[in-house]
């Protein structure tokens, strides 16, 4: 962004900011060019690609609706696709005070505090919203993959996933596979991108949730797929204080299916691209379910099979 382009926006919206204080923002995505305008406000412009295009015509329509349903969030201050500044249209926000959440790798006293209100705030959301206007379908159109198998046969294929491993895996999918088949009727307003980054947090306590770049209609469980699995009993918590999940009583196979699902992915991203860099990372996944299964203390365990033949513990001596 230039100088003339900074100032044009300020004067196009009547923006109280001195154009030379404008600072880039280093941003966790790649679709996006991010800048803070003075103490109040966030420019998002994305890079001349369909996608990312597409998350700024998303966000447009997203975050009126979740700020009138409550949500905490920082406002559209302005929107402009008249591509008379930029080739690309472009967002302007309310700077929310804050940093993005850090997770530890144990669920801190104040790590919970923030993610039971997370949940809490996810409850808000999906039960307030029941009709968004959306006259040129700019929302996230949201779908589940299903085919585990396929994704499975690939990475054995590719030497990522040993065969006895991928065996393990698809016995888990299997058996939660019929829970999320039966989600479709399930239809909430999801904010559909809810990693650790687009969350913040201020002294400690919950701050706001950002980027709707992925908001749409959808099973809400899929909220609650880019928690850290070792916080999600705890966010969990925090909706119910508020209302119960749709298929509440499916909720917790969903979120597992979805985030090894994801975990699956991701591990087949790295294959194809070893070059690049992803947020996160593509390993994090399996790593969650690692240290969930060691924890020993989540709920989300019911749903591991045991393994095959393992039928007593190994003598340790």
């Amino acid at each position: 962004m230039t100088p003339v382009q900074a100032a044009a926006v300020i004067d196009r919206y009547q923006l109280d900011v001195d154009p030379r204080k404008t600072k880039r923002l280093n941003s966790s995505g790649n679709v996006h060019s991010v800048y803070r305008l003075g103490d109040e406000y966030i420019l998002k412009i994305p890079r001349d690609h369909p996608r990312a295009i597409g998350e700024t015509l998303t966000a447009s329509v997203a975050v009126p609706v979740a700020t009138s349903a409550g949500v905490r969030t920082g406002s559209l201050v302005a929107f402009d696709d008249s591509l008379e500044i930029f080739s690309v249209p472009f967002s302007v926000f309310e700077y929310v005070r804050g940093d993005s959440v850090t997770p530890s790798a144990r669920a801190l006293p104040s790590d919970a505090a923030i993610w039971h209100d997370v949940g809490r705030e996810l409850a808000v959301l999906h039960h307030t919203v029941g009709h968004v206007d959306d006259p040129r379908g700019w929302l996230e159109a949201w779908s589940r993959p299903l085919d585990h198998a396929t994704i499975l046969t690939g990475l054995v294929e590719a030497g990522v996933v040993a065969s006895h491993l991928a065996e393990w895996f698809d016995e888990l999918l299997t058996a939660l596979k019929p829970s999320v088949s039966s989600a479709n009727r399930y239809r909430r307003f999801v904010h559909g991108d809810l990693k650790p980054g687009n969350i913040l947090q201020c002294d400690g306590l919950f701050g706001a949730l950002i980027d709707w770049d992925d908001a749409g209609w959808f099973d809400p469980a899929i909220d609650f797929a880019q928690i850290p699995l070792h916080l999600v009993d705890v966010a969990l918590a925090g909706y119910r204080s508020v209302a119960p999940l749709d298929g509440d009583d499916t909720a917790e196979q969903r979120i597992l299916w979805d985030h090894v699902m994801t975990a699956l992915t991701e591990l087949w991203r790295l294959r194809i691209d070893m070059a690049k860099v992803y947020h996160p990372c593509p390993g994090d996944g399996l790593v969650e379910v690692l240290a969930l299964a060691v924890d020993g203390t989540s709920s989300l365990l019911e749903y591991f099979p045991v393994r095959r033949g393992l039928t007593q513990p190994a003598a340790r001596g």
